[in-house]
């Protein structure tokens, strides 16, 4: 049946409509950013699986990349994105440095994480050219705005617990910090932003002495199954005394690992060998059961630089947590 010629034009500008509302949906991730010469004008986007790998960078975790242009203006499309919020990190090169570059602390520290989905409008402007990220408005989106301030919270603490030569004091600041965090973990209804949260209040430390407040915690979020959750719940310290049959499993699981341990044992050797100087000498204080912050008052390095330390042992070790490399000395 042949339409009139009416009904052709009102399916053509139907079908036009939907297509510019399916495209002013689709998400951005856009902003200015002042940059000197040093810096490759090329933006690049990455997902992150769990926050273990945030200061970790390979060329398969980068999906995206877009030019600066001459003002520092860059736009980044992420219709492709899933619907529910990730975690992304965007980040820039010194020039002459490949795209899986990062720099972790100091005025040169060239990325910046934050949660998205397909639908998510962003915009980042740094507000000084001498530090890349160090000054930064962030808008357009309430969850990112409370992300970042995790972040400065953090940030915060860790100037205050340089200055200051005091023992006693600094594990006040750390204490106090770590409230505030379980604080805004408990009360932050996006599941990363509370998760990035209790990560960054070093909960591994102070998990035994808290034990209600992270039982609560898990039956809140006991149905995200997310890989960021996974993770989280891996990596928590959790103990448990076994009678009867549980110490039967128990005594099994453990000899299993055992036998396993000692099949591994010539490429566990090997492994240990990618380490540096300095990622040993860490990864004793680990398996000690030290802190993170026990550790940077142990070697006189910042707290960033720790956890940047004991992610790549992570990753040079195949471990995802603690647990796991305490496993590694027995």
């Amino acid at each position: 049946m042949r339409l009139p010629p009416k009904a052709i034009l009102f399916l053509i500008l139907f079908q036009f409509f939907l297509s510019a509302n399916s495209y002013a949906s689709q998400g951005t991730i856009s902003g200015q950013l002042q940059i000197d010469s040093t810096w490759n004008p090329v933006i690049y986007l990455s997902y992150i699986s769990n926050f273990r790998e945030m200061n970790s960078i390979s060329n398969t975790m980068i999906i995206s990349e877009a030019p600066l242009d001459s003002n520092g203006h860059f736009n980044i499309e992420i219709g492709f994105l899933p619907k529910e919020d990730n975690l992304f990190r965007i980040h820039l090169v010194k020039r002459g440095y490949p795209p899986n570059t990062l720099i972790i602390g100091g005025k040169d520290e060239n990325s910046i994480f934050f949660l998205a989905n397909r639908d998510a409008k962003i915009n980042i402007k740094n507000n000084d050219k001498n530090g890349l990220f160090k000054d930064v408005t962030f808008s357009g989106d309430a969850n990112n705005i409370a992300f970042q301030q995790i972040t400065e919270i953090v940030a915060s603490s860790d100037d205050e617990i340089v200055l200051t030569n005091s023992i006693s004091k600094k594990e006040l600041i750390e204490k106090a910090t770590s409230e505030q965090l379980r604080i805004i973990a408990d009360t932050c209804k996006n599941p990363l932003v509370s998760l990035y949260a209790l990560y960054e209040s070093d909960f591994e430390s102070n998990y035994s002495s808290n034990l209600s407040f992270y039982k609560s915690y898990l039956k809140r979020w006991k149905n995200n199954h997310s890989t960021y959750f996974e993770t989280f719940r891996n990596d928590l310290p959790i103990t448990k005394n076994h009678t009867g049959i549980d110490a039967l499993v128990g005594i099994l699981l453990l000899l299993s690992v055992y036998i396993i341990f000692t099949l591994i044992n010539k490429k566990n050797n090997n492994q240990f060998k990618k380490l540096s100087i300095q990622e040993r000498k860490i990864l004793t204080l680990l398996q000690a059961g030290l802190t993170n912050q026990q550790i940077s008052d142990e070697c006189n390095i910042g707290l960033s630089t720790v956890k940047s330390h004991v992610s790549s042992i992570f990753s040079k070790l195949n471990v995802k947590s603690r647990k796991d490399v305490i496993d590694l000395k027995k």
